[in-house]
């Protein structure tokens, strides 16, 4: 009986030793993302044109993270602030063709997606080497007397 337990016990330990030496082992361990930017504007009560955020070095994948509110409600107001992302993949140009995320000016709170969720927006893009990572966010109705304000981060994940 003992004789079997060794061969047993000697064959699992061959087996063992043998899914081992096979396993595969990650070529390089995974980072925690960088932020390469970020930024804060507070009660904005214009247009912001296409600012660049970011040009990469390297192309790589991205996480693009946004909250905006309306800090000022305008009651006659008829008209929306939307905050417009863009950069440039392998695809080229992209955006979220201005919906993604949209604040009423007649309505104090968090800017919207497109779907009605009140929340902020996290993105994953790939972006180019060289290209910007911009936004902008405009006005779309009358000016009226809204304001909102923004909060960014771009992290790099790969």
């Amino acid at each position: 009986m003992k004789k079997a337990l060794c061969v047993v016990g000697l064959l699992l330990g061959c087996a063992l030793a043998l899914s081992l030496g096979n396993a595969s082992t990650p070529t390089a361990a995974v980072a925690s993302p960088v932020i390469v930017a970020r930024g804060k504007l507070v009660n904005q009560t214009a247009p912001i044109p296409t600012t660049t955020i970011v040009t990469p070095a390297h192309d790589g994948v991205y996480r693009l993270s946004a909250y905006a509110t309306v800090t000022q409600a305008d009651p006659s107001s008829q008209s929306y602030w939307i905050w417009n992302p863009t950069w440039t993949d392998d695809a080229g140009p992209a955006n979220c063709n201005g919906q993604c995320y949209i604040g009423a000016g007649n309505t104090p709170g968090q800017f919207q997606l497109q779907l009605g969720l009140q929340l902020g927006v996290v993105m994953t893009i790939e972006a180019k080497a060289g290209t910007p990572i911009a936004y902008s966010v405009y006005q779309q109705g009358s000016p009226d007397n809204s304001a909102y304000s923004l909060y960014y981060v771009v992290e790099r994940i790969e």
